[in-house]
C-alpha cells in the first residue's frame, strides 16, 4: 500500500521529499564532520598573568621571551585543548601561536597527548580568509582575523565561529590584542576584560548531534550577540 501525501501530485513529488531530506542529511553530516575533534567542536611581562585552565589537565608550553601564551581554549565536549598565543621578536607580534594538545583518551592521560604548534604570520592574519583557529578542510570552525602591524601596541581582531553548519552561517565578536604597560600582551573582550579562558559553546540537535557554536565564552560578550 502506497500513501500519497495530501496535497501533492503524487510520487514526483514524493521522490523531491526523498531527495530533499537526504540533501538535509548529507548538510547534517557535513556539519557534524566539520565540528568533530574541535574544541568544538590561548612581549614577555613583567608579571604575566597565569592562564585559566578550562579543566583539569590543561597546561600550555610556559611563556618566555619569544612567546606569550593569552588564552586557553576548550569545549567540555572534547578532551583536545589549545593554547592561545603570539611568538615575539622583542616587543614585536612575528605570528598567532597555536598550540594544540590532542589525547587519544577522554581522561586526558600523558601517555595519550600530541601537541601539535602552528604559527600564523600577519600575511595570513590579515588575509581575507584568516587564521582557521579550529575546523577541518573546507569547513572552518573558528576563525581570527585582523592586522597586527599598526598601531605596533594595539591590534583589533575579529574571531569569527561557525553557528550554523547546515546554513554556513558564521557569526562573530570583536577582541582586542594589546601590550598593556608592566603586563606584556594580553587579549581584551568588548567589555575591556582580559580573555584567559575561551570555552566553546555548542549547539546540538537530537540525532545529528552537534551543528554548530553557540558562542565563544569570554570572547564574546553580550553585545556582541
Amino acid at each position: 500500500m502506497r500513501l500519497k501525501p495530501t496535497g501533492t501530485k503524487g510520487e514526483g513529488d514524493f521522490r523531491m521529499l526523498r531527495k530533499s531530506f537526504r540533501r538535509n542529511t548529507v548538510w547534517a553530516a557535513m556539519a557534524t564532520l566539520a565540528l568533530a575533534g574541535s574544541p568544538v567542536l590561548a612581549a614577555i611581562g613583567l608579571t604575566p598573568p597565569a592562564l585559566e585552565a578550562g579543566r583539569p589537565g590543561e597546561t600550555c608550553t610556559s611563556s618566555n621571551a619569544s612567546i606569550r601564551q593569552l588564552a586557553t581554549i576548550d569545549s567540555r565536549e572534547d578532551p583536545k585543548f589549545q593554547c592561545l598565543g603570539v611568538s615575539l621578536d622583542g616587543d614585536t607580534v612575528m605570528a598567532i601561536r597555536l598550540e594544540t594538545h590532542h589525547f587519544t583518551s577522554t581522561g586526558r592521560h600523558p601517555e595519550s597527548e600530541r601537541v601539535e604548534i602552528v604559527e600564523f604570520p600577519p600575511s595570513v592574519v590579515e588575509s581575507s580568509r584568516g587564521a582557521v583557529l579550529d575546523g577541518v578542510p573546507g569547513h572552518d570552525a573558528i576563525i581570527l582575523q585582523g592586522h597586527l602591524a599598526s598601531p605596533p601596541a594595539k591590534a583589533e581582531l575579529v574571531t569569527s565561529y561557525l553557528y550554523n553548519g547546515f546554513t554556513g552561517e558564521y557569526r562573530s565578536c570583536r577582541i582586542t590584542l594589546e601590550r598593556a604597560p608592566n603586563a606584556g600582551w594580553r587579549l581584551v573582550n568588548r567589555d575591556d576584560e582580559t580573555v584567559s579562558h575561551i570555552e566553546v559553546k555548542t549547539r546540538e540537535m537530537p540525532v545529528f548531534g552537534t551543528f554548530g557554536i553557540a558562542v565563544l565564552e569570554g570572547a564574546c560578550t553580550p553585545r556582541d550577540r
